[in-house]
Formats: structure tokens, C-alpha cells, sequence
């Protein structure tokens, strides 16, 4: 759920824009043959969005750092913690996390420190994050299991993996519990050498241990790809749990703890983000055989969660579709936002169990002017998730038609007003 931003300059001129406006209402004019959806998608619960880039490059949480994978890494990943949707200023609240943690400091003896210790004396902050119980994966074939709890999927050949594309060709599936030790296991995933890792410079300059463990983690790699050609897609299972991670760990099943160098307050919102996520080792374990990465098998294309969706769709630069995941033990709507937000009926649904809809469509359109045609029409709820530029066009066709400002309207077209910071780049 996202707003669409005002831009401070108008992104057409009126000559332009009037120009634009005429083809729409051509296009929107054609009726059926412009619905990119099969005949009865409209009657069911399914939130259809579209898209103009090429599809998601990272939905593996360690790498994914991009606008346009957002919406689907946010969707079937969850992070220690969120920011309420209402509220504003943002504010941090509880997601895998039972609370957020508040860190306990050390001075350079070990020794504990008030909370209001002067930056200079503090060495080290520890978080203690109680994790919640009960919370499931998604079902997933590197969870599935014999009658004696042995892994079915994870000693595979090449022939075994044979023509499987999607986690969706294997016969059997399974899901365990989220523990502490995902959580552990997904900060040191950030030492990585087989995928990027966005984020790995600036948490190895604050994690206690991370810069000597990316060393580390150098020279057992390249120990296990001794050997191999280096084009080879077939790469061993890199399994960090051998190595330890001084500042991450899980001194029990539900709390996870992490040491940050001196006073980094910064960290709780990193923590916020899906670089936090859990990542269960058996999906790396199961990505890792021979044949895999040939088959677009991988985190990056199949990604493993927690969340209300699981992909179960992907069609390079085409089609992406999320389903509700069964496992998912649903969230309460808020009931409590800013003052206004009762009388525009955003707390409604307070107390609601969400998610609210079973499906998600991304629809790639790669020209500009049918996609906004059949937005109008209604074949789309919103026309892009994360491009905050639609809104501005739309006002500026309002500006410049009264008729179409009326038929807006008519529509129920709503284009709120957020402030926010957004980077946009090309190349």
C-alpha cells in the first residue's frame, strides 16, 4: 500500500500532455482486446499491479536493494522490525521481534554502563532480540521431509533436478519454525562471496567480528571451489553455520544477539529492513546442488520467507504473481493513526486480520501511454508500486481538463499527498 508523491515540476509540457491524453482516451476506447487479464480475473480477490523495468534482479534478502524489488521482497520477507503505517513521524514497531530491543552497553572492560553513558565511554551495544514464537515458513521443498526426518531434496543430482524451474516441480514440500539461529545465520550470509552484498561495508564497520569474518569466509570458499572452472554455475553448499560470528548469536531459541561496536544507534533500523530477515540454511542447502542455478533455481528468483505472500510466478521480465502463504499467521489493521485518518476511512478496517487479498499480479506493460489507458479503464488497481511520478501526471491532467479531472472523479481516483526521499538513477 503506497502514495502516490507530488513532484515539484511538471514532467510534460501542456502541447505534450494534451497530446498523451488524446491517445489514452483512444486506447481506453478499445475496450476488451487492451485486458491484460484472463476472462473472470476481475471477480477474484487479486490486487493486479503493473510494471515497466525489466523484472526484479535480487529477491534474495542479502542482495536485494532496489525500488522495483521491494513490493515483492517486502511481501514474502519479514524483518525484525517495521514502521507503523499510519503514524507519523515513522515509527518503529515489533515484526519477527517481540519487542523492539532497547541495546545494553559495555565500556571497553566488558563492564555494563547506564543508559546514559557519554558515547566516548561505550565500546560495545548489545541487543537482545526475543524473536516470536510459532512463526512458519512458507512451505518450500528444502523443508520436506521422510517419515525419519531425513531432508527428501537435499542430495540431489543433476538428473534428479532434471527439467525443474519453479520449487512448485518438486513432489513434496514442508516448513519448521523460525529460530534464532536464522537470524544469525542471515547476518553472516553479509560475508558472502557468491552474491552481492549491498550492505556488507558499512555492517562490517559496526558488527563486532564481521570484517575478519569476510576474510575468513574468502579463504573457505575458495577452498570449496578449488577445482572448479571458474564459469561453473555449480558452486558447493557455502554452510556458514561451521564458522562462528562473534558479534551475532543465539544464546537460546528465541533470542537472537547482536554486538555493534561502541554507540550506533542506526543499527534498529537497519534491523527494519529485510537484510534482517531470517534465512534458513536448508534453502541454501537445496539452491547449492548441481543443476540448480542452470534452472533459475535460486534465492534470487524463489525466495524463502515468512510473510503474507510466497512468489509463485515468475516469467522474466513479463509476469510475477504472489499468493497468499498458508503458513502466514495474519496481522491486525491498526487502529490507531494521525489525526484525520478516521475521517479518511484509513482506520476502517482496524483490527481486520491482513492480508486482505489472496493474490498479487505484476503485469510488465512496456509502453507508457496503453499502460495508463488500461489503469483508466481499471484493468489495474495501481499502476506501478514504487514510482512515485504517476501521481504528479495525473494532477497535471486534472490541471489541464476539466472533463478529465471529472471523469477522475468519477473513477475515484485518490491521489494523496506524502513526503518522502526517493533516488532515482539510470544506466
Amino acid at each position: 500500500m503506497s502514495t502516490f508523491e507530488r513532484r515539484a515540476r511538471r514532467v510534460l509540457p501542456r502541447v505534450a500532455a494534451w497530446a498523451s491524453w488524446a491517445c489514452v482516451l483512444l486506447l481506453a476506447a478499445c475496450g476488451n482486446p487492451s485486458n491484460p487479464h484472463s476472462i473472470g480475473a476481475e471477480k477474484t480477490n487479486t490486487l493486479f499491479l503493473g510494471f515497466q523495468e525489466r523484472s526484479p534482479k535480487y529477491l534474495d534478502p542479502t542482495a536485494s536493494y532496489s525500488n522495483n524489488e521491494t513490493p515483492i521482497v517486502y511481501s514474502v520477507y519479514e524483518p525484525l522490525y517495521s514502521y507503523h503505517y499510519l503514524k507519523r513521524p515513522f515509527t518503529l514497531t515489533p515484526k519477527l521481534a517481540e519487542e523492539v530491543a532497547k541495546p545494553h552497553y559495555l565500556d571497553k572492560d566488558g563492564k555494563p554502563l547506564p543508559d546514559d553513558a557519554p558515547a566516548e565511554q561505550i565500546a560495545e551495544s548489545v541487543y537482545d532480540v526475543h524473536i516470536k514464537k510459532g512463526v512458519m515458513y512458507a512451505p518450500h521443498p528444502c523443508f520436506a521431509q521422510d517419515g525419519q526426518g531425513h531432508y527428501l531434496y537435499h542430495h540431489l543430482t543433476r538428473a534428479d533436478v532434471g527439467d525443474k524451474r519453479t520449487p512448485f516441480d518438486f513432489a513434496k514440500s514442508g516448513t519448521r519454525e523460525v529460530t534464532a539461529d536464522d537470524f544469525v545465520y542471515a547476518v553472516k550470509r553479509h560475508a558472502t562471496t557468491r552474491i552481492i552484498a549491498p550492505i556488507f561495508a558499512v555492517l562490517s564497520e559496526n558488527i563486532i567480528g564481521l570484517k575478519d569474518y569476510g576474510e575468513l569466509i574468502k579463504r573457505e570458499d575458495a577452498k570449496l571451489l578449488a577445482g572448479l572452472p571458474k564459469d561453473s554455475l555449480d558452486k558447493p553448499f557455502l554452510d556458514f553455520r561451521k564458522w562462528p560470528l562473534a558479534g551475532a548469536s543465539a544464546p537460546d531459541r528465541y533470542t537472537f544477539r547482536l554486538r555493534v561496536k561502541g554507540k550506533y544507534p542506526q543499527m534498529k533500523y537497519w534491523m527494519a529492513m529485510t537484510f534482517f530477515a531470517p534465512v534458513p540454511w536448508e534453502a541454501d542447502a537445496f539452491y547449492s546442488q548441481p543443476g540448480m542455478a542452470e534452472n533459475g533455481l535460486s534465492l534470487n528468483v524463489w525466495p524463502v520467507g515468512t510473510g503474507p505472500y510466497m512468489a509463485t510466478v515468475y516469467e522474466q521480465d513479463r509476469r510475477h504473481v504472489l499468493e497468499r502463504n498458508p503458513n502466514f499467521r495474519g496481522e491486525p489493521y491498526p487502529c490507531h493513526g494521525m489525526p484525520g485518518d478516521k475521517e479518511k476511512g484509513l482506520l476502517d478496517d482496524c483490527g481486520k486480520t491482513m492480508p486482505f487479498v489472496d493474490k498479487i499480479v505484476f503485469d510488465n506493460e512496456k509502453e507508457k501511454v496503453p499502460f495508463k489507458a488500461k489503469f483508466i479503464a481499471g484493468y489495474y488497481d495501481i499502476p506501478e508500486m514504487e514510482r512515485d511520478d504517476w501521481g504528479q501526471q495525473f494532477l497535471d491532467d486534472m490541471n489541464n481538463s476539466a472533463d478529465v479531472a471529472k471523469l477522475y472523479k468519477e473513477r475515484g481516483f485518490q491521489i494523496p499527498r506524502d513526503v518522502g526521499a526517493t533516488i532515482w538513477y539510470v544506466g
